[in-house]
């Protein structure tokens, strides 16, 4: 089984709840339900601000987990194919498509 966003997720918010998903089921970053939702609803993130935030998360002090660190960093630049990621320019690379979103509220 795998995880499932409702549909009126907009598209970099759903992609970063699907990486913080796999974070959890791979690795076990089982980060809390607050803390996930607040990470996956930023509006932006370099490689560096999104592992730090899971560490953080997760306990963890960043400057002592230089591992982690590369780790996830390197899992975020696989899934996005960049080192930053923008909600205005957001493009979803399984669909290789910017989704034109707009929020109905």
């Amino acid at each position: 089984m795998g995880y499932k966003p409702k549909r009126d997720v907009p598209p970099m918010e759903r992609e970063l709840k699907y990486l913080l998903y796999d974070l959890c089921v791979i690795w076990g970053f089982c980060i809390p339900a607050g803390d996930s939702e607040r990470i996956s609803k930023e509006k932006y993130y370099s490689t560096s601000e999104f592992a730090e935030d899971v560490l953080i998360a997760e306990g963890m002090n960043p400057t002592e987990e230089s591992n982690w660190m590369e780790k996830i960093t390197i899992i975020f630049t696989e899934r996005f194919g960049t080192d930053e990621i923008n909600e205005n320019t957001f493009v979803d690379r399984v669909r290789g498509i910017k989704e034109s979103w707009r929020n109905p509220y």
